[in-house]
């Protein structure tokens, strides 16, 4: 993308970054404190906007330096490729190397593929021989630098690309480049703090006592006057009561023109929030409204994108008299990584590089819609004189083959007339209809305008009929000759489809379409025209150098787990006037690495600090997902009961019985005794391997169940610690893939938010004598666990560990006591079985032997044999 009015302010913040993070020394890198007295608690209030700003630069870099600290402590396990060629760059930079490497190696990736693949961003370490850990960079005599991938953003298969090194580098054999992590975010973040570009919304978030809260004097929109815009009432009836106040209040908050305004919709989990979020996209499609919409995450985003599509789809579709189907959905544009965003089949119509690959079709010289127009056109109107040129063509060349051949009898065939115009028909028709139905599809028809569209339209049903009537078994070559002879044309079809070709030529050739040659304008052609814009936060930066028509309204989807110096990224874009915050800040946060970070509220976001100021949100409160039994302990503790189970889980179809026994209800949690936690081969993360077992044991009792009743059924087995995830993941091994209607998901649950299976096991793995459970203690990441299943959800857990911790898992346990829901696993036969087998394998042989091991607690007689005196023996 070429650069606006922004560029050279941009270039500038972003080059002050990338040399920042270029003169990191190892121990700067490496040293916890080394920004711990610059970064300051981020307030709640801000004094100014230079407060506000300058309150994340410190909290951005140190995060940055963690992050890049816990990369270059597991770079053993990173992506790494040798080094072919190190030249320094002809461009005159220093320190720019043409850099071109051998295939990538190593499986593992940090993006979570299985292949790596480079960015535009990218920091890689350059470093003679493989390092194993960072003890190796400090070794005398080592050659390393950091260095930033500058170019390669368009193909990411690329093994040649350009680099900006940290330090001069001579190339040497033995070379490796190895991947630690991408920078393009924080850079962003880096440059938003900086810009200082439009400032009204910010403005309206600093203070306590903001205008957010304030309604304007002169705008007095209410429902009423919403509906009477004609808004599709369709629509509004996909919506409950909750869900269509909270659309309409901020609708009406995005109708003034007068003052700025943040709005927040809260979408605890099950109750609709992305179908809430996506009519309301729709709507503010409807009323015209120029709209990004952006989310943290790139699965967020497209899952959004997509149901946004389908209601477009749904209700703007157009059939033509012929059943052809299609949509415009020009308005509708995703952008970012193809690789990234995992774009599908069903999505890639409003995808960007796929539109411009399109409309070059379309625009082409020889596959465009000009050549196909006027050959069609030729083709009605002079089809005759055509057909006798072509006659006498075929003649010369018969009679120039026959002098050739000593005048023997060639094999001439001579087309009729009527299978001449069927074969121009079919070789002009088939592009004709390519580019109708791209023009229909990829171009707004509000740049098009109404007339084309519908002109459109009708040129198809009239191919259609055209193509009928020419290639009926009962026509006679000779009448159609006449029929295409007579002048002027008698014919209706013919004469319909010339008078529309004729028309749309000069319709088309009035419009500002851009050109063919000129893939930028295409670009900027999709960008300028829609309405809805689809891109994760931090790629909104791209748009800031885009020269378009304002957005005036911002749509955060899942905006509690973006931190707020990101979000300040599409707050300042030009003209952005209104803001809309969707999410629940009772869920999980954005991720933050740094202790100090953490302390200083860096991960917090923008929708969790203003719904600390007590700001006004729309709650929806009515949840369609959760069994009565499972979301009740999360109601009462997350949200004071105020969200209501719906019809559809209080009926009893909806209580699904999967396993026989009181153990595998709706809602259990299961205490597992014997269990150890134990740290993994890298001592970063934990698991328990007899919760392991039991997390196999019971998926293979659901599979057994599944195939006698053949009932789709859908798993999630999920665990705070990655080490677990993998434990499980190595033990199924692959066992139940490629099933249909049997699916077992294994992740963390910071991997599962935004997820939901019919059956959810949740494995705590902490078990110890001192109560100690680490992160799982955080509210939101319990919230998050406790609200993924839709019948049954079953948590294995220590009892005595959980209540031990003074946290939120203690009231847990009593609530499930209490309920009913309380289970020894050992009480069950086979569980029993298999913790033992468990325990003998990971040879906890002392603690099969003690007093209150699965053993002996059920037993009704114990042997003390420690109490009995020396000579008893």
């Amino acid at each position: 993308m070429e650069k606006g009015s922004l560029g050279v302010a941009a270039e500038f913040h972003e080059d002050e970054f990338t040399k920042m993070i270029l003169t990191w020394s190892l121990d700067h890198i490496l040293d916890e404190d080394v920004y711990k007295n610059k970064v300051e608690k981020i307030p709640l209030t801000f004094e100014s906007k230079e407060h506000y700003f300058g309150s994340f630069v410190y909290p951005l870099l140190e995060e940055t330096r963690s992050e890049l600290a816990s990369s270059m402590e597991i770079m053993y396990k990173a992506p790494f490729a040798d080094i072919l060629s190190f030249n320094e760059s002809k461009s005159g930079e220093k320190m720019l190397y043409d850099v071109t490497v051998g295939c990538w190696k190593n499986q593992f990736s940090a993006r979570g593929r299985d292949d790596y693949y480079m960015l535009l961003g990218d920091l890689l370490l350059l470093v003679d021989g493989l390092p194993e850990s960072v003890s190796d960079l400090k070794r005398v005599g080592r050659t390393w630098a950091l260095s930033l991938v500058k170019s390669n953003e368009d193909d990411i298969t690329s093994l040649q690309f350009k680099v900006k090194a940290s330090q001069p580098i001579d190339f040497q054999d033995g070379m490796f480049a190895v991947f630690l992590m991408n920078i393009a975010s924080q850079r962003r973040i880096w440059n938003s703090l900086h810009m200082r570009r439009n400032l009204r919304i910010i403005k309206e978030i600093l203070y306590s006592d903001s205008k957010v809260e304030k309604k304007c004097g002169i705008c007095s929109f209410g429902y009423d006057s919403m509906v009477s815009q004609k808004l599709d009432p369709h629509l509004l009836l996909k919506l409950n009561e909750s869900q269509r106040t909270a659309v309409m209040a901020v609708l009406c908050k995005t109708e003034c023109c007068h003052i700025s305004s943040v709005a927040q919709i809260s979408g605890p989990p099950g109750t609709g929030k992305t179908m809430t979020v996506s009519v309301l996209i729709v709507i503010l499609l409807q009323m015209k409204h120029r709209t990004l919409t952006c989310g943290p995450t790139n699965v967020a985003i497209v899952e959004l994108a997509s149901r946004v599509l389908n209601l477009v789809r749904e209700s703007f579709k157009t059939t033509t008299a012929s059943a052809d189907y299609f949509c415009s959905v020009g308005d509708l544009l995703l952008f970012g990584k193809r690789e990234i965003l995992k774009v599908s089949i069903d999505i890639e119509e409003i995808y960007l590089e796929h539109r411009i690959q399109r409309l070059a079709e379309c625009l082409g010289p020889v596959t465009g819609w000009k050549d196909c127009i006027r050959s069609m056109i030729d083709l009605l109107e002079n089809c005759v004189y055509e057909y006798y040129n072509f006659l006498e063509n075929e003649f010369l060349k018969d009679k120039q083959l026959r002098n050739e051949n000593e005048g023997k009898r060639s094999m001439l065939e001579i087309k009729s007339f009527i299978e001449f115009v069927q074969e121009q028909f079919n070789s002009f028709a088939s592009p004709l209809r390519r580019c109708i139905r791209t023009f229909c599809t990829h171009v707004p028809i509000s740049f098009m305008g109404e007339y084309n569209f519908q002109n459109m339209i009708y040129l198809l049903d009239n191919l259609r009929s055209l193509e009928y009537m020419l290639f009926q078994k009962t026509l006679v070559s000779e009448e159609l000759e006449d029929v295409f002879y007579s002048k002027p044309l008698q014919d209706d079809v013919i004469m319909s489809c010339l008078s529309l070709l004729k028309t749309l030529q000069i319709s088309l050739e009035g419009l500002a379409l851009p050109c063919f040659s000129n893939k930028y304008a295409i670009k900027q052609f999709c960008f300028e025209r829609a309405c809805v814009i689809f891109c994760i936060t931090s790629s909104s930066y791209k748009l800031h150098a885009v020269n378009m028509e304002p957005f005036n309204i911002l749509v955060i989807d899942e905006a509690a787990q973006l931190k707020e110096a990101e979000s300040t990224i599409p707050l300042q874009l030009p003209g952005m006037k209104h803001a809309i915050l969707i999410g629940d800040e009772r869920q999980l946060p954005a991720m933050v690495k740094s202790n100090v970070c953490i302390k200083s509220g860096f991960g917090r976001s923008l929708f969790e600090r203003l719904s600390s100021l007590v700001h006004s949100m729309h709650l929806l409160s009515v949840q369609y997902r959760m069994h009565p039994s499972i979301s009740f302990f999360p109601n009462l503790k997350f949200y004071k009961n105020k969200v209501l189970d719906a019809q559809n889980v209080l009926s009893k179809s909806y209580e699904k019985r999967h396993l026989s026994g009181p153990m595998f209800g709706s809602y259990s949690f299961i205490n597992v005794v014997g269990g150890r936690e134990e740290l993994d081969d890298d001592g970063k993360s934990r698991r328990n391997m007899v919760e392991v077992a039991i997390v196999i044991k019971i998926v293979k009792y659901l599979y057994r169940a599944w195939q006698d009743s053949k009932k789709k059924l859908s798993i999630g087995v999920i665990s705070p610690y990655a080490a677990q995830v993998i434990s499980i993941q190595e033990k199924l091994a692959h066992k139940y893939e490629k099933l249909d209607g049997f699916s077992v998901k294994v992740r963390s649950i910071d991997g599962f938010q935004g997820g939901e299976e019919d059956i959810i096991i949740l494995s705590t793995v902490r078990t110890n004598s001192h109560g100690s459970i680490g992160f799982i203690s955080c509210p939101q990441r319990t919230n998050v666990a406790l609200t993924r299943a839709r019948h049954c959800l079953w948590i294995l857990g220590n009892e005595k560990t959980l209540t031990s911790s003074e946290s939120i898992w203690k009231e847990l346990v009593f609530d499930s006591r209490k309920r009913h829901c309380f289970f020894d696993a050992d009480a069950d036969e086979c569980l029993k079985m298999i913790i033992i087998a468990a325990m003998k394998e990971l040879e906890q042989l002392d603690d099969l032997v003690n007093g209150n091991s699965v053993l002996f607690k059920h037993a009704k007689w114990k042997v003390w044999i420690n109490i009995l005196p020396s000579y008893a023996f």
